[in-house]
């Protein structure tokens, strides 16, 4: 009868799809396998929230000194494993697009290691910008990855939290194609 007993407790704390998980100390609900996480993250069309980050010269940059041209950012940790899913995917993306008006920036977030390191160990060439939890506020981040694109005008083209398999490259050249067609 005991065994029973154990066996309905633990049923009724782990099979009621509120489990929790920790973070970084940071105690999170964990969503049901079979639920999708929804995203929080600002619509696509709004325009983007002006920034000011620094890399890892010193060098200070915002999303103003880039109008014109696209800006990715892929918000990133060396502690999180999904973001080393989505890292090779901006390495190729910086790589075929740099030179058509196309900036990627790897956006360091929350960290407690080197990142610098972690992106050389990784032979990620794409700039790096450090503090981009500042930013979390503002592009509504709550999670990592999260990877945002602002068009040259400003505005989102596109956003998504954690990995995902889109075609960016693709999704970015269709968007400059629009542009120069209007």
């Amino acid at each position: 009868m005991l065994r029973v007993g154990i066996v309905l407790i633990v049923g009724l704390l782990f099979g009621s799809g509120v489990s929790v998980f920790a973070q970084d100390s940071i105690m999170m609900p964990r969503p049901k396998v079979a639920e999708k996480h929804p995203m929080n993250l600002l619509p696509v069309g709004e325009p983007a929230p002006d920034w000011r980050l620094t890399d890892a010269d010193g060098k200070v940059h915002s999303l103003a000194d880039y109008r014109g041209k696209v800006v990715v950012m892929d918000f990133w940790a060396t502690w999180c494993g999904p973001c080393a899913e989505v890292m090779p995917r901006m390495q190729k993306l910086h790589e075929k697009l740099a030179g058509k008006g196309v900036v990627v920036f790897g956006v360091n977030a929350w960290e407690k290691s080197d990142p610098v390191a972690a992106m050389k160990k990784k032979r990620l060439t794409y700039d790096l910008l450090l503090k981009g939890e500042d930013l979390a506020g503002p592009y509504k981040i709550t999670t990592l990855p999260v990877v945002y694109i602002v068009g040259a005008d400003g505005k989102i083209i596109y956003c998504h939290e954690g990995v995902d398999g889109k075609n960016l490259t693709s999704l970015i050249e269709k968007y400059i194609k629009g542009r120069r067609a209007s």
